[in-house]
């Protein structure tokens, strides 16, 4: 375990006990406020905002009856099997996931219900998010329970078909019992509502940690794999150590999260959860090597499930890019060029390894598997002490090599907290 990955963690710590808090028994956690900031621009492109803190988002824009009639088209015809296939090509396939595994009608699935969790753990230069919300040392946001916030989500079903639920960010699994307790609220009340969710995958040993120390339930991800009604969209930043860097925003000393992000993928996997990855940002020189390294681990089907995403930058985006001296417009182009070499790349591999075209089947009915090692092991269990003499916790238990770190001396996970800055 090397002081890098204890200071990580102790870093979603702090960023955890800014977006989480525990009142009247509750769980409330911290919203992104969207008013005043270039996101809120954006969304009112599309539609407005719920309550400052809530949003409906369009998740196809060819599915949309506004999106259409503004470009002289009819309603979009949910008879022609062949024409949504394409659109969701085109375009993202997440309205299948929730057609795939709840009774509703794809047509009633054009939309999504979406909040944001006001913080998170890497600055990637394309968020579509502003900084100040997602950083967790900014003001502002307020705290919600979650039944608050599906109380705004079944208002807003009564107004238009609303069957889509996303727990976004920042990063969600800061505030992963977020995920289950959703879950449950929405069974309890008897809800017909798929949660998508959605991870940067540099979590998993955090969330191992949280497990261990009693900070959320025991096998809390197998738990939340029980349910039909989930699927995580998982990012995968980069396809090497570079571009993952790179695409994450993140110094060299931080490349153990290239590895890291393999094992937070694996978890949810294990676990049972329908994960989708989707790549942002991709090398194509690194490309191909990126997809055989996910077939190793999780069988041909990775080839099937993984989905090249392009990027188009938004008001929140230009902002920060023209602030560190970068050309919006070249860095779109570079994006753009990327992204239409890696299609062509997954084209030619999805063909060449299983004889059909890239994006050829829906990816629901693909199930992923384990096939490799585990990709971190265990150690043996130690006792240790963080060295400060005058520590208040002298004998800390170690279990693993992705949660044996830290204790909660407050002085010194404060200590670890600088040295990460």
């Amino acid at each position: 375990m090397t002081n890098t990955m204890k200071r990580w963690i102790d870093y979603n710590l702090f960023s955890r006990g800014r977006i989480l808090e525990k009142k009247d028994g509750e769980n409330r956690y911290r919203l992104a406020d969207f008013s005043g900031t270039a996101q809120e621009k954006d969304i009112k492109d599309k539609t407005s905002p719920i309550d400052r803190f809530y949003r409906v988002k369009i998740n196809v824009k060819a599915f949309s009856d506004v999106e259409r009639a503004k470009k002289g088209l009819p309603p979009f015809d949910f008879s022609d099997t062949e024409a949504i296939l394409k659109v969701m090509k085109d375009e993202f396939d997440m309205p299948y996931w929730a057609f795939a595994s709840i009774a509703v009608l794809l047509k009633d699935l054009r939309d999504t219900f979406i909040y944001q969790l006001k913080a998170c753990n890497i600055h990637c230069p394309w968020c579509y998010v502003d900084d100040s919300n997602k950083s967790a040392t900014s003001v502002g946001g307020e705290f919600f329970s979650m039944k608050e916030i599906l109380d705004v989500f079944e208002d807003a079903q009564k107004n238009s078909p609303l069957y889509n639920f996303r727990p976004s960010g920042g990063e969600p699994t800061l505030a992963i019992e977020q995920w289950l307790e959703c879950l449950r609220e929405i069974e309890t009340r008897g809800l017909t509502a798929y949660v998508q969710a959605d991870t940067n995958l540099t979590t998993g040993g955090f969330i191992e940690y949280l497990e261990q120390g009693g900070l959320v339930e025991k096998n809390i991800l197998d738990k939340i794999g029980e349910y039909s009604n989930f699927g995580v969209l998982c990012s995968f930043k980069g396809t090497d150590v570079t571009s993952h860097l790179r695409a994450i925003g993140m110094p060299p000393k931080f490349d153990f999260l290239e590895e890291h992000r393999w094992y937070s993928f694996e978890k949810l996997i294990r676990a049972g959860i329908d994960a989708y990855p989707f790549i942002y940002d991709p090398n194509p020189e690194t490309l191909e090597a990126f997809m055989d390294k996910g077939a190793k681990l999780f069988g041909d089907g990775f080839y099937l499930k993984t989905w090249v995403v392009p990027l188009k930058l938004y008001g929140p985006e230009k902002e920060r890019l023209a602030k560190a001296g970068i050309d919006p417009v070249e860095y779109q182009r570079e994006l753009t060029e990327n992204f239409t070499r890696s299609e062509d790349i997954m084209q030619d591999l999805v063909r060449d390894k299983l004889g059909i075209n890239y994006k050829a089947v829906p990816r629901t009915g693909v199930k992923l598997k384990i096939l490799g090692k585990k990709t971190a092991s265990k150690q043996e269990d130690k006792r240790l002490s963080c060295g400060r003499p005058d520590c208040s916790e002298k004998n800390v238990k170690i279990d693993s090599t992705v949660s044996a770190l830290t204790h909660q001396c407050p002085d010194c996970v404060k200590k670890r907290i600088d040295n990460l800055k």
